[in-house]
Formats: structure tokens, C-alpha cells, sequence
């Protein structure tokens, strides 16, 4: 893939850390996106995990972003997530995101995270 994806807050606003379920163990998510669009299981987050996973997880200094952002993102969400007029404006950001993820080819069908 290789290319270059502005989603206007800089590579990686999207992307998180969450626990799931009740075991306390710890799975990539999509923080803000799951905030936004209110499931980790949905379509748009589907793609940006794909993102996440494909493209920033495959150099190196795509996974120290994402890292660095896996600590501050359940911040931000913590902060912000009940905003709705910012929530707004990232949904906006975000779909613009998804729609030139999915022109390029990124599909927004079901995704199972890989094992770390």
C-alpha cells in the first residue's frame, strides 16, 4: 500500500487503545472511532482498523505513532468523547477518511485484529 492518508488531524488521530469485555485484556481498537460512531463493530471502523493494521503498523515509525497514540486516545475520549458538536465535527473528519480509504480499495466489511 504505501501511501500517504490526511485525515486532517495527522496520521493516527483515530486510533486507540481499549480493553475488552470483562477480562482486562488488552486489544487494539479505535478509541475516538468507536466514540464517534458508537461500536467498535461497525463499518467505518472496520476500514480504519484495516488502516491502522496494514498501513501504520508496517514501519516503524508507524507503530511508535500508534503506540504513542494508544496512550493518550482513552484520554482524549475520557476528555471529549461527550461533546456532541465535536463528536460531530470528527464523525465528519472521519467519513471523509473512510470514503478516500474505501476509493482506494479498503474495505469496510466485518475485521477480526490480528494477534499481536
Amino acid at each position: 500500500m504505501g501511501k500517504d492518508f490526511d485525515n486532517g488531524f495527522g496520521a493516527g488521530y483515530v486510533f486507540g487503545s481499549m480493553t475488552s469485555g470483562g477480562s482486562g485484556s488488552k486489544k487494539d481498537g479505535c478509541y475516538i472511532a468507536t466514540a464517534v460512531y458508537g461500536s467498535y463493530d461497525c463499518p467505518e471502523v472496520w476500514a480504519l482498523r484495516r488502516l491502522r493494521d496494514y498501513q501504520l503498523k508496517q514501519t516503524a515509525l508507524g507503530r511508535a505513532y500508534v503506540r504513542c497514540y494508544y496512550t493518550i486516545s482513552p484520554t482524549l475520549v475520557k476528555w471529549f468523547g461527550g461533546i456532541n458538536w465535536l463528536k460531530w465535527l470528527v464523525r465528519h473528519r472521519l467519513d471523509r477518511l473512510v470514503t478516500s480509504l474505501k476509493s482506494k480499495g479498503v474495505e469496510d466489511t466485518p475485521y477480526n485484529d490480528p494477534e499481536n
